[in-house]
């Protein structure tokens, strides 16, 4: 008996070292596929659905059912809440796909969105903020410049210029005489007949001259720099001095001035409120750019 113990039987050895090997692969598969991090068959609580290991969050699915169906979350039904839920893990595997192919890399309203994503991410806590009334009236105080109410203004602009045949000095004695007649009173159209003056055709509406009002950022835009400079001085009533222009001397007759004012704070709080946010979201903005472009390796090919 001592003998036939002593003999080794190969084929059983092999075969319990194979059973001892195939039993420690299945416990290590085990651990590996239940441990954290990796691919679980049990959905966590805070997830309605996994799609390939990507949750659907149930406030996010709660929020979608009371959006599609306009109505509490507990007063849709069960058909309503299943056609929501198919719906997000068709649109979760879509969006999956398109990462798969590469699509925020070359689709432009992809790439826009992913900003606007980024951006609204970035201004959370810009957005979550309360500014107090001292922030407002602080930024007030230091950007009044971009609280005033533009001006406006009811003028004639009258044009002296070489192109009738005058020489350039006969222009300005022209202009510098009819400024002369339009401030003793005398009639415009008399004056620009006289002394050969007519309008510039720099204020026009609907192939006419504008004898309404024009707001100054219009009348900027359309007068020339020398011009507008010289009008926006002017008061109800008055003529200005001959102004040297590119297309000859102008003389502006003001008809109506009302001057710019400043805006009080209690009219342009939202408006205050609103730039006071703009402006912090632009500063966040420029900071994680920074961060980004430190981090980064840009090539620029030369211009």
């Amino acid at each position: 008996m001592r003998a036939a113990f002593k003999l080794a039987n190969p084929h059983r050895a092999l075969a319990l070292l194979a059973v001892g090997a195939l039993s420690g692969l299945l416990l290590a598969g085990y651990g590996l596929f239940t441990a954290q991090g990796t691919r679980s068959r049990s959905v966590p609580p805070e997830a309605i659905a996994l799609v390939n290991q990507r949750p659907i969050l149930r406030s996010d699915f709660t929020t979608q059912v009371q959006t599609q169906y306009t109505e509490r979350y507990a007063d849709s039904t069960p058909a309503q809440r299943q056609r929501v839920l198919e719906d997000m893990i068709d649109e979760e595997l879509m969006v999956q796909r398109g990462l798969d192919i590469g699509l925020p890399s070359y689709d432009p309203e992809v790439r826009q969105a992913l900003v606007a994503g980024v951006e609204l991410e970035l201004f959370a806590d810009v957005l979550a903020q309360r500014p107090t009334e001292a922030d407002l009236e602080s930024y007030y105080a230091a950007h009044k410049a971009k609280y005033v109410r533009d001006g406006a203004m009811r003028l004639r602009d009258l044009l002296a210029t070489s192109s009738d045949g005058r020489s350039a000095a006969a222009c300005l004695d022209a202009a510098r005489a009819a400024a002369r007649a339009l401030r003793a009173g005398q009639p415009l159209d008399a004056v620009m007949q006289r002394f050969a003056l007519r309008d510039s055709g720099r204020l026009m509406d609907s192939g006419h001259v504008d004898t309404g009002d024009v707001f100054d950022f219009a009348a900027r835009a359309r007068l020339e720099p020398a011009v507008f400079a010289a009008a926006s001085q002017l008061r109800d009533g008055e003529v200005s001095e001959p102004v040297a222009a590119s297309d000859g001397w102008h003389v502006v007759v003001m008809v109506k001035r009302v001057f710019p004012a400043q805006r009080p704070f209690a009219d342009v709080s939202n408006e205050v409120w609103r730039d006071l946010s703009e402006d912090a979201k632009r500063r966040v903005r420029d900071a994680n750019l920074r961060y980004l472009r430190g981090r980064a390796d840009i090539l620029v090919a030369p211009p």
